[in-house]
């Protein structure tokens, strides 16, 4: 039975616009625009005018996509979804504009994880979906099937990007993991069997997904969107086993890396940290695909390092996607401010070309990616 829906699903997906694998090279593509590639930011409205910065910013190649939020952090009111007939109006928009520019199409995304971590919910007339530990509960195969379910709804609404699932373990006094529900399981090889099985979900349903929070969130004390987290000396090895095991398949996904600090490998965040997100990730785990910041504009971040640098050590890092949700401290202009101080810092030679280049190329690639959806 799940088989047969799946070949129906995909017999509806239309696919995505987007480059010939012959153009993925970057050849003759103006550094600007791989600039904008690897920009994503937030904005504040249900709908859009036509000269709205976030428009514009898409039309002009400034930014790559956008991330969608329910709620304003600092109004507390409703943000970018009220209902599913607003959304749809809105993501059609975004479409458009991300259509008409040379970064096309546009990431539309947001953190869908189920349980209360959802954007989509009974509160704005969608539906609710089981937690992770929920999930983690019952067979991969059934957590596949919710992941389809829900990628369902993320496409039709015209998201094509999910900030899930977390591969983090479950450590019940962890506040912003554990006690939310957020995670699988404390065992690692089941939370790698549900977290595959999340993705290739949402993969069915022709939605992108992003395991996170490398390199393992579920023992920190603290939040990073309140300030700095030091898990040193909560932190193990077993919150690396997840990623290890899920990043050895074949299904198209980025990574988000936390903002969390590991001394054993750097005092910066790990997000700012080229020993985890290059050193670790890349060469011990072997990973070749995107890589995305957690949101840039976190307290763990923000509150110690301004604007530029933020841009300048998140790409040397090891970074592709540079994450600004714009929704703890809002400005509309904001996708023009980091696209302008990004360029600064190639022109003053604290950023190559060719590191651009190769964020540039592994972001093309999995935009093509979304012309081929996968089944269980």
């Amino acid at each position: 039975m799940i088989a047969c829906r799946c070949l129906f699903v995909l017999f509806l997906l239309v696919a995505s616009p987007c480059l010939a694998a012959s153009s993925a090279k970057g050849g003759g593509v103006p550094l600007s625009v791989m600039v904008g590639e690897m920009i994503m930011t937030g904005f504040r409205g249900q709908a859009l005018a036509e000269d709205a910065p976030p428009l514009q910013a898409l039309r002009e190649g400034k930014i790559g996509g956008v991330i969608l939020f329910a709620k304003d952090a600092e109004t507390q009111r409703v943000r970018n979804i009220s209902s599913p007939k607003q959304l749809k109006a809105l993501t059609e928009r975004l479409r458009e504009a991300g259509g008409a520019g040379p970064c096309s199409p546009a990431w539309i995304a947001v953190d869908q994880e189920g349980g209360k971590v959802r954007r989509l919910s009974a509160h704005n007339g969608f539906r609710d979906w089981p937690s992770a530990l929920a999930m983690g509960r019952r067979t991969p195969e059934r957590t596949w099937e919710n992941a389809m379910n829900m990628g369902l709804l993320l496409a039709d609404m015209g998201i094509n990007l999910n900030f899930a699932p977390s591969l983090d373990l479950h450590m019940p006094d962890s506040p912003v993991i554990g006690k939310l529900e957020r995670a699988f399981s404390s065992d690692p090889a089941r939370v790698a069997q549900h977290g595959e099985a999340f993705a290739r979900g949402m993969r069915a349903a022709n939605v992108i997904s992003c395991y996170k929070h490398f390199p393992g969130h579920g023992s920190a004390k603290g939040d990073t969107h309140e300030g700095y987290v030091d898990i040193s000396s909560t932190w193990s090895e077993r919150e690396l086993e997840p990623f290890q095991a899920v990043l050895t398949g074949e299904n198209p996904a980025m990574v988000m890396v936390a903002h969390v600090t590991l001394r054993q490998m750097d005092t910066r965040p790990a997000s700012f940290s080229p020993a985890v997100s290059t050193g670790l990730l890349r060469e011990k785990l072997g990973f070749r695909g995107v890589i995305i910041t957690d949101d840039l504009d976190m307290e763990a971040v923000a509150a110690h390092y301004p604007l530029k640098e933020r841009i300048r050590l998140a790409v040397e890092a090891g970074a592709d996607i540079l994450l600004f949700g714009n929704n703890l401290h809002y400005d509309a202009e904001l996708p023009f401010l980091i696209h302008a101080a990004f360029m600064e810092l190639i022109n003053e030679g604290r950023i190559s070309p060719e590191r651009v280049r190769a964020s540039y190329e592994r972001i093309r690639i999995l935009k093509a990616s979304l012309r081929n959806a996968s089944c269980w």
